[in-house]
């Protein structure tokens, strides 16, 4: 069976390629081969778990565990030694929260901490209007000096990856609209975009 490897658009919101590498050298490169390890799926919630599974063999923590999610990953994901209970022991839940400051249960998808601060990723293949709340939790992340670098993982074109049941997708947040966002609604935080497509 032929596996297509996904590939990524990118667009850099306050920071730059270098920027990304003085985070982490191995960033760019981590996040680039998970997504393009992803299997193509048929649904938002079956990209969700590929993409649960393959962050968090990386040592990411996560909000929360996507809902039915098995106990082992899925085999065309090649992950080796490794369960749902091996990851949740390891999870540090307190590095997705948006805030430490304000009485709010806002958390991003996926966290790692780095050396010079936390790196926070947001999966979202809902409504536009979800990014909208991904960028503010960036932004406040950033004002409270814990957040080095907001990730938004979107599709490019979800009408052209779901093109089987595009009437399911309207409304979808994608790329360009994600793209065109940003410098409208001027953030200061760095954030660095990435639309999935064949």
């Amino acid at each position: 069976m032929l596996i297509r490897e996904m590939k990524c658009d990118h667009f850099f919101y306050n920071c730059s390629r270098e920027y990304v590498d003085t985070v982490d050298s191995d960033l760019f490169d981590d996040i680039v081969g998970v997504i393009s390890h992803l299997p193509k799926r048929d649904t938002q919630s079956d990209i969700n778990k590929d993409l649960f599974w393959l962050l968090t063999i990386d040592k990411w923590s996560y909000d929360s565990t996507p809902s039915g999610t098995p106990e082992m990953p899925p085999r065309d994901l090649n992950i080796k030694d490794t369960s749902l209970k091996d990851i949740k022991k390891n999870n540090n839940h307190e590095l997705c929260r948006s805030t430490t400051t304000l009485d709010a249960g806002w958390c991003a998808d996926f966290a790692k901490k780095y050396p010079t601060g936390i790196v926070q990723l947001e999966a979202q293949f809902g409504k536009v209007e979800s990014m909208f709340k991904d960028f503010c939790g960036f932004k406040i992340g950033r004002h409270e000096k814990r957040l080095a670098l907001g990730i938004e993982v979107v599709l490019s074109n979800p009408n052209d990856y779901f093109a089987h049941r595009r009437n399911a997708v309207g409304g979808m947040v994608y790329f360009d609209i994600a793209k065109m966002t940003l410098p409208a609604i001027g953030l200061d935080c760095p954030i660095w975009l990435i639309g999935i497509k064949e």
